[in-house]
C-alpha cells in the first residue's frame, strides 16, 4: 500500500533519498553512526518493552533495523515506512518475503489504526519531518498506552549546541523544544541514553504517554 505523496514532506531529502537507495547500505555511515545507534536502540527497546507484539520503524530505509528487531523479538509484527518510495522497494528485495511489512508512508500521516504498537522506532529521521509536532502527535495516536517510541536523534550538547545556533540548525531538536513538542502530543522522556562513539551528540530517548510512562 502506497499513500499519496504529501507535499508536508521534505520534496529535496527524499529525491536524494530515492537516488541514494541502491548504495545507501555501502554508504560509510552504516559502520561509523547507524551500527552503534541501531545497537544502542535495541537494547533499550529490550529494557523498555521487553517482548512486544508488534514494531514500527518511522523512516525504515532499507530494512536493516527492522531485520535486526526480527532476530531480537522473534515473536514480533514488524512494519516499516519510509517517504522514499525507492527506500521501500530496496527493504522489500533485502528482506525474507512475508517476514516484513513495508510501505511507503510519512511520519506526519501513518496509515494504521489507534494503539497498533508496543514499539516505534525513528533513529536519525525526525529531523526529516517537515511537521515535526504533527508526527509525534500520531505516533502517540498509534502507540498503545504501555508503549514506547525511541527516538534517536542528534541532541547537541556542550559546545555543539552554539554552532547548533550559529549555524541555525533548527530541525535537529533542542531540549526545551523537544519537550515542548512531545508534552503537546501528550507524551514524555522516561529513559535517555547517549550513543557512546559519537562524542555523545546523538541521543536515543525512550518516549511514552504521560498518562503511563512513570510506570
Amino acid at each position: 500500500m502506497c499513500l499519496r505523496f504529501q507535499s508536508m514532506t521534505h520534496g529535496h531529502d527524499v529525491d536524494r533519498f530515492n537516488r541514494w537507495a541502491g548504495s545507501y547500505d555501502r554508504h560509510w555511515m552504516q559502520r561509523i553512526i547507524f551500527d552503534p545507534i541501531q545497537r544502542s536502540v535495541l537494547q533499550l527497546a529490550k529494557e523498555e518493552v521487553g517482548n512486544p507484539a508488534t514494531i514500527l520503524d518511522i523512516g525504515c530505509g532499507t530494512g536493516k533495523l527492522l531485520r535486526l528487531a526480527s532476530e531480537r523479538f522473534p515473536g514480533a509484527r514488524l512494519v516499516g515506512v519510509d517517504a522514499a518510495i525507492e527506500m521501500v522497494k530496496q527493504a522489500h528485495g533485502a528482506t525474507t518475503a512475508g517476514t516484513i511489512l513495508f510501505q511507503q508512508a510519512i511520519a506526519e500521516e501513518l496509515p494504521f489504526a489507534n494503539g497498533s504498537f508496543d514499539l516505534v522506532f525513528s533513529t536519525m529521521t525526525f529531523h526529516h519531518w517537515q511537521n515535526q509536532g504533527r508526527g509525534a502527535a500520531e505516533v502517540a495516536r498509534v502507540l498503545t498506552p504501555d508503549g514506547r517510541w525511541l527516538l534517536a536523534e542528534f541532541v547537541p550538547s556542550g559546545f555543539m549546541k552554539s554552532v547548533r545556533s550559529l549555524l541555525r540548525l533548527h530541525q535537529f531538536p533542542d531540549r526545551t523544544y523537544l519537550r515542548d513538542v512531545l508534552g503537546n502530543a501528550g507524551l514524555k522522556m522516561v529513559k535517555e541514553q547517549r550513543v557512546s562513539g559519537l562524542r555523545g551528540q546523538v541521543a536515543v530517548m525512550a518516549i511514552g504517554s504521560i498518562r503511563s510512562a512513570g510506570r
